[in-house]
């Protein structure tokens, strides 16, 4: 698998403890959660709860892909985590790491996501295949009913993913559905804070800068 070797960020998930982040999103280790968390009270995005606020996307070579984003689609900036480990209930880091990129446009939030190395994972086969879409996501208030109500519609859960400090996402399948996975991510007012940065970026963008700064 081609990776893009020019880095279109400074920051790294590792072992996500200071930042939660949706898409998709969970933490970076130098960046400010009292920022973050303060834009929360001034813009919520509750409103979102349970409804279908992200799209996702596989990539092969991430700073390719949001050069066409931002240059031909006009969508950006993004803000890029160049490594996203996601833990397992025990504390035991998940199989995979994988880069990140985030960019909203207009009420539309786009992730993503590049593959750091070759090991099988939920994103393996698009991976393979060039590319392309992977799964919806929906924001939480509870995110074991979220699974049991979607495993009692037959969607199995495929991935669940704990972050420091106490951020959970989960990925259930339902390719047979609309060919994709369904990803949940548990809300709380440090998420609503970091996407209402990201769309605040999106709303003042230039129209030509790829990449958004981390908040500090």
């Amino acid at each position: 698998m081609t990776k893009s070797k020019s880095p279109v960020s400074r920051r790294t998930f590792g072992t996500l403890s200071s930042v939660a982040a949706l898409t998709g999103l969970a933490g970076c280790s130098d960046a400010s959660e009292d920022a973050v968390t303060s834009a929360a009270t001034d813009s919520p995005r509750e409103h979102l709860i349970d409804a279908i606020y992200q799209t996702c996307f596989v990539v092969t070579d991430m700073e390719a892909s949001i050069k066409e984003w931002t240059e031909k689609l006009k969508i950006g900036p993004f803000l890029v985590f160049e490594s996203f480990v996601m833990n397992d209930k025990d504390g035991a880091p998940l199989p995979f790491d994988i880069k990140i990129g985030l960019a909203y446009s207009g009420d539309s939030f786009i992730e993503l996501i590049q593959p750091n190395d070759d090991r099988p994972s939920i994103y393996s086969d698009v991976a393979n295949n060039g590319g392309g879409f992977h799964h919806i996501a929906k924001l939480t208030n509870d995110l074991d009913a979220s699974i049991a109500e979607a495993e009692a519609a037959g969607y199995p859960l495929a991935v669940l993913g704990h972050f420091e400090p106490g951020n959970r996402l989960a990925y259930v399948d339902a390719r047979a559905t609309y060919g994709g996975y369904m990803e949940y991510v548990e809300y709380n007012e440090f998420i609503g804070g970091l996407l209402h940065y990201m769309r605040d970026a999106a709303e003042n963008w230039d129209g030509v800068t790829p990449t958004m700064p981390f908040p500090e």
